[in-house]
């Protein structure tokens, strides 16, 4: 049984274990047996109890020291001991083992003798592609492809592919329905999924929007600021940038919802800052007011139908229609915004002279004169 020494004796200090008595000597350093002529037998280490071992092979205890060394000895020790190295079955002597190197084998997961190929400075290896193991041992004839195998793990000369040489040939081309012409270019068509010929258009253009509303003759492209596209639009304005400057007749409209037979209610249409007022018309019986101002139909609002109004008073022109008149303006009347900055709105009053109540819709029709 081991022995549990103090672990800072003092000189001359006595521990006794198992009936001995040891005395510490300082000097030297040690536990020394007192009065004991009897013989100790110490037992032999275990994993669980501490006891005597015994110096085997490859091990040395310094005589000066006491320290316990490894003493790696290969002088009568083979390679093929080693545990990731096979000789495979192939015996090495003087007439088959000569040039052979141990190379790595992934089939074997070891070491194995392989013939030694090629030279050059790259340390042992082919110095041409034929002479690779994973390639084909020689090269293969004109117009030849180099691919992969079918077990995938090395390379092989194959036959150039054959198959589709042709554009038009492809699955998902259609250039037979339309035979292409010169300048034409290559178009997918959503509605077939196919690719085809079509001459250009600026409908191809990414930021033009011909399909919410087709062009007619006479428009323009117009930027629409609100979804960030080119539209087709009329021409306003004219100047300098070359053009006519001419527009196209066009209208608003406005509804006044349930009104009263006599009851009046205020509108507004979007015109111009300056327009041509060619013709006012309205979907049941009513007297229609148009005014420059929002301050001029305040102005007017007492004004009895059979009162004409004063001239400045901010009265562009009345009328008074039938069910689903349409009343031209004779001569036609320069209408415009009188508001402290000049904007496309025309202020209207519409007064039911239908004899009930009614949604009216009130309809301007006008050519724009400033941009």
């Amino acid at each position: 049984m081991a022995i549990n020494f103090p672990t800072s004796p003092a000189n001359g200090d006595i521990h006794t274990a198992q009936g001995i008595q040891w005395q510490w000597d300082a000097t030297g350093g040690t536990w020394k047996c007192q009065g004991v002529t009897g013989v100790y037998t110490l037992g032999i280490a275990s994993a669980s109890s501490l006891g005597g071992i015994k110096i085997g092979n490859n091990l040395n205890i310094s005589a000066s020291t006491g320290v316990l060394d490894a003493v790696m000895n290969l002088n009568n020790e083979s390679i093929s001991e080693l545990t990731d190295v096979t000789f495979n079955n192939v015996t090495l002597d003087a007439n088959n083992g000569n040039g052979k190197v141990l190379a790595w084998s992934q089939t074997l997961q070891a070491f194995a003798p392989v013939d030694q190929s090629g030279g050059g400075g790259g340390g042992g290896g082919s110095s041409t592609f034929v002479g690779l193991t994973d390639t084909p041992g020689s090269m293969g004839t004109a117009g030849q492809f180099l691919t992969v195998n079918s077990g995938g793990n090395a390379l092989e000369f194959t036959a150039a592919p054959t198959g589709v040489t042709t554009l038009a040939a492809l699955t998902d081309t259609d250039l037979t329905t339309v035979a292409p012409v010169g300048g034409d270019l290559l178009y997918y068509d959503q509605s077939s999924s196919n690719w085809i010929a079509a001459p250009f258009s600026i409908n191809f253009i990414g930021g033009v929007d011909f399909a919410t509303a087709p062009p007619t003759d006479g428009q323009v492209l117009v930027y629409d600021a609100s979804v960030g596209l080119w539209k087709p639009g009329n021409q306003t304005g004219g100047g300098g940038g070359g053009g006519s400057g001419l527009t196209s007749r066009t209208t608003g409209t406005a509804t006044a919802t349930a009104l009263a037979d006599g009851g009046s209610q205020d509108l507004t249409i979007t015109a111009a800052k300056t327009y041509a007022l060619l013709k006012i018309q309205t979907s049941h019986a009513a007297w229609v007011t148009v005014y420059t101002s929002q301050a001029a139909r305040v102005n007017d609002q007492n004004r009895l139908e059979v009162t004409d109004p004063q001239p400045g008073s901010g009265v562009i022109a009345e009328v008074i229609t039938s069910d689903g008149a349409l009343v031209p303006i004779t001569p036609g009347t320069i209408g415009w915004n009188n508001d402290s900055t000049p904007n496309t709105t025309a202020y209207i009053k519409v007064v039911n002279k239908s004899g009930q109540t009614r949604d009216i819709d009130v309809t301007l029709h006008f050519v724009q004169l400033e941009v």
